[in-house]
């Protein structure tokens, strides 16, 4: 129905997105920021400034659809170079989305 499998390619905008865009405007920012067609059978990623919720922007052949989530706590582990774009796979938007860090811990340095 939504016409998203594990084959699609995810398209992740850095830095922040006004979170008050909607279909239209996320659209705008896709085809002038991102450089992509929108209607193609892609998703596009987007989050706000706080780094607490994300939307999501993908054309299944019929129409747009725009989704949205609110972290629970917390924030999301979205990069922030602002105006880059990135690529991953559908199971690294999906952990993303459940909030899992991806920034490399440090091992703690041990004076001697």
């Amino acid at each position: 129905m939504l016409g998203l499998t594990p084959n699609t390619r995810v398209f992740v905008r850095s830095g922040a997105t006004d979170g008050r865009y909607g279909a239209d405007a996320l659209q705008g920012v896709v085809t002038k920021v991102l450089r992509e067609d929108p209607h193609g059978k892609q998703l596009f990623c987007f989050c706000n400034k706080a780094r607490n919720r994300i939307k999501l922007l993908w054309h299944d052949g019929s129409g747009f659809w725009v989704a949205g989530k609110k972290a629970p706590q917390g924030g999301y582990d979205f990069p922030k170079n602002g105006g880059a774009v990135m690529r991953m796979s559908m199971a690294q938007l999906e952990a993303l989305v459940k909030g899992v860090q991806f920034t490399r811990l440090q091992t703690p340095r041990y004076r001697r």
